[in-house]
C-alpha cells in the first residue's frame, strides 16, 4: 500500500485489498452478537467512500482490528478469529458483495468476476464448511448465504465463475435480518452513483474502497485479551485538530520568550482571529483551513492542509504575521457560513451569496467563491460581474438538485476553477471550465423542467428555497426560507380527498413541487389533513406568503388536472429563474 495512504507506520496496517485478497479466512466467533450496523453507520461509511473518490480525503482509517490465528494445516487457508472488529470487516464484506452485484447488472462480468474470486471466495477446494471468505456467526449465516444466492442467481455471471460453485455456510438464524438489509442499501448506493455519474462512478468507489481505506490488524496470543486490548486503543480522548496543529505551530516561534509576551501575542491576535469563528455554541474555526488551504494549493487534501500551511509559513518568525495571512479570507467564509456581509459588499452582491446559502450550496463551492468575494473587496472585479457569476453558480447547483444530481464530484470541479479562469472568470468562462468535467451534470432545460413536473421534490434540500424564490417572484415581503412545507394534498388524507384524487395519484402525486406551499409551521399544523374547501379559506386570509394566497385565488378545486396545470406553470418559471 503506497506510504500517502497510511495513517501508520505500523506494518500491520493494510488496506482492504491486503486484507481479503490472501487465502485467508474471517471467522466470527459462533455465539458472538449478531451484526448491527445501523443505516447512519453505512450513510457515513458512504460520506467516507464518496470523499475519497471526490479527493477531499486520500486514505480512511477503519481502526484496529483484533483477531486471533487458529491453528491449521499449512495447507489449508489461514484462518483467523476475529475477537473485535465483525462490524466494519463484515460491513466492507457486503460492500464488494454489493459492488460485485452492481457491475452484474450494467453486464461487466469480466470485473465482476474478478473481484468475486479475489475477495469473496476461496477459489480452490478445502476442508473449510464454506468457500466464503467470511464466516458470520450463529444469527447471520442464513443471510450471507442468501446474499451469495442474490449474485450468482445471474446465470451468465455464475457461467462466466464456472466451474466455481458456491458452498453455502451450514445455515442457522433468519434469511432476512441486517446483513441482508445493508446488502441491499449498499447495492442502492452503488446503483444511485451508477445511475447519476456513470459505470466509472462505480470503479472509483471500488478502488477507493479496496485501496484507500485501511485497518491495522493485531493478531492476539490468546483471545481473551482482545477485549482489554480494544478497550485500550478505543479510549474516547478528544482528537487533535487541523486548529490545534496550527495554533500550536504559530507559537512554536516565540516558546522561548517571556509568558507576558505569549499572552500578549495572544490576546493581541490570535484571540480576535479566533472568536471571530464563534456561533452561539458552535465554531466554524475548524471548518475554515480546508477551503483556505485549498485557495492556496488546488491540489491539496484535506489530510495535507496542515503540512503544507506548515511549510509555507517555514521562513516566517512572526506569529502576527501568520495570524494575518490566516485572516485574509476569513470574512469572506464567514458570510458564506452565515449570511453576512463582514466584506460590505453592495446590496445586489450581499443577496446573491445569501441565496447561495439559503438554496444549502455545498462548502465544495467555497474555494472559487471566497475568492471571488475577496476579488470584488479589492476591486480586482466588478460587482455587476459578481452578480452575473454567482447567478451561474446558483443556476448550476439549482438544477442539479432539482434534477436530483447529488453534490459528489463538485469538489473537483470548484478547487481549481479560479486558477483556471486566470483569476479573472467571466459567466462564459466558467460555464466552460463546469462543462469540461464529463462526469458532473450540468442539466439543460427539459430535463429540469421534466423534474419540476415528475420528481418527488418534497425532503429535497433545495425545496424550501425554490417556494421561497417563487414567493419572491410574485412579489411576496415574507422574509427568508419557509419554516414549514405544506402538502395541499396531504401526506396522509382524509378519506374525502379520494374522490378527486385515486390512491395512485396520490402516490405519484404527493410529493411534487406543484403540491407544495411554503407556510409557517403553526399553520401547517393546524391544517392537517382536512379537505381543501378548509385549507383554502385558511391560505387566502391567513398565510403571511403572497404565494399560498395567490395559490387559493387561483384553484378553486384541486384536482389531479390541476396539479398538473400548476407543474407547468412552475417548469417554464424555473427554467427562466434558473436560466443558465
Amino acid at each position: 500500500m503506497p506510504k500517502r495512504q497510511r495513517l501508520t507506520n505500523n506494518s500491520d496496517e493494510t488496506d482492504i485489498t491486503s486484507l481479503l485478497s490472501g487465502d485467508t479466512v474471517f471467522a466470527i466467533p459462533y455465539f458472538q452478537r449478531a451484526y448491527k450496523w445501523k443505516p447512519e453507520r453505512l450513510d457515513q461509511l458512504n460520506t467516507d467512500l464518496l470523499s475519497l473518490v471526490d479527493e477531499t480525503s486520500d486514505f480512511h482509517f477503519l481502526g484496529a482490528i483484533i483477531i486471533h490465528g487458529r491453528r491449521s494445516n499449512p495447507s489449508e487457508p489461514d484462518v483467523y478469529e476475529v475477537i473485535d472488529g465483525q462490524q466494519r470487516i463484515t460491513t466492507i464484506f457486503l460492500y464488494l458483495c454489493a459492488i460485485v452485484r452492481a457491475l452484474c447488472r450494467k453486464k461487466e462480468y469480466a470485473d465482476a468476476a474478478g473481484l468475486f474470486q479475489k475477495y469473496l471466495v476461496i477459489g480452490r477446494e478445502t476442508s473449510l464448511p464454506t468457500n466464503s471468505k467470511l464466516q458470520p456467526c450463529k444469527d447471520d449465516r442464513a443471510q450471507l448465504n442468501w446474499v451469495f444466492d442474490d449474485i450468482l442467481a445471474d446465470k451468465d455471471f455464475a457461467e462466466k465463475i464456472a466451474p466455481f460453485k458456491y458452498k453455502p455456510i451450514p445455515a442457522s438464524g433468519s434469511d432476512n435480518g441486517r446483513v441482508r438489509k445493508n446488502y441491499r442499501a449498499a447495492l442502492r448506493f452503488f446503483d444511485s452513483q451508477v445511475k447519476q455519474e456513470g459505470l466509472d462512478r462505480l470503479t472509483a468507489l471500488y478502488k477507493s474502497l479496496l485501496e484507500s481505506m485501511s485497518v491495522v490488524q493485531i493478531d492476539v496470543w490468546d483471545p481473551i485479551n482482545g477485549p482489554k486490548i480494544f478497550d485500550s486503543l478505543n479510549s474516547r480522548q478528544e482528537p487533535m485538530t487541523t486548529g490545534d496543529l496550527v495554533r500550536n505551530e504559530i507559537f512554536s516561534r516565540v516558546a522561548n520568550e517571556q509568558p507576558e509576551t505569549i499572552e500578549t501575542i495572544d490576546q493581541r491576535s490570535w484571540q480576535p482571529f479566533y472568536e471571530k469563528f464563534k456561533q452561539g455554541e458552535n465554531s466554524l474555526f475548524d471548518s475554515y483551513f480546508f477551503p483556505y488551504g485549498l485557495i492556496q494549493d488546488p491540489n491539496i487534501r484535506k489530510s495535507e492542509v496542515y503540512t503544507k500551511l506548515r511549510a509555507k509559513w517555514r521562513d516566517i518568525n512572526d506569529p502576527e504575521e501568520i495570524v494575518k495571512q490566516l485572516a485574509e479570507y476569513q470574512d469572506s467564509f464567514l458570510d458564506m457560513e452565515c449570511g453576512t456581509n463582514h466584506q460590505g459588499h453592495p446590496k445586489d452582491v450581499h443577496h446573491r451569496f445569501v441565496r447561495l446559502r439559503e438554496a444549502n450550496a455545498p462548502t465544495s463551492i467555497y474555494p472559487f467563491t471566497m475568492q471571488l468575494s475577496n476579488a470584488l473587496k479589492s476591486s480586482e472585479i466588478d460587482a455587476d460581474s459578481v452578480v452575473a457569476l454567482l447567478n451561474v453558480i446558483e443556476s448550476f447547483l439549482v438544477r442539479r438538485a432539482v434534477c436530483g444530481h447529488e453534490p459528489t464530484g463538485l469538489h473537483a470541479v470548484f478547487k481549481k476553477l479560479w486558477a483556471e479562469c486566470k483569476s479573472t472568470p467571466t459567466p462564459a468562462k466558467v460555464i466552460e471550465e463546469i462543462r469540461k468535467h464529463r462526469t458532473v451534470v450540468w442539466p439543460g432545460a427539459e430535463e429540469v423542467k421534466s423534474a419540476i413536473k415528475t420528481r418527488a421534490l418534497y425532503g429535497s434540500s433545495v425545496t424550501a428555497y425554490i417556494l421561497a424564490e417563487w414567493n419572491r417572484s410574485l412579489g411576496g415581503d415574507q422574509p427568508g426560507i419557509p419554516h414549514w412545507i405544506e402538502h395541499v394534498l396531504p401526506d396522509k388524507p382524509a378519506p374525502a380527498w379520494f374522490e378527486s384524487f385515486t390512491e395512485s395519484e396520490h402516490e405519484k402525486m404527493k410529493d411534487r413541487l406543484a403540491n407544495l406551499l411554503p407556510l409557517s409551521q403553526e399553520m401547517n399544523q393546524s391544517l392537517g389533513n382536512g379537505p381543501y374547501s378548509v385549507k383554502k379559506a385558511v391560505y387566502a386570509d391567513d398565510s403571511g406568503f403572497k404565494a399560498t394566497r395567490k395559490f387559493a385565488e387561483e384553484y378553486s378545486q384541486w384536482t389531479p388536472e390541476a396539479l398538473q396545470q400548476r407543474s407547468e406553470t412552475l417548469a417554464k418559471w424555473a427554467i427562466s429563474r434558473w436560466s443558465y
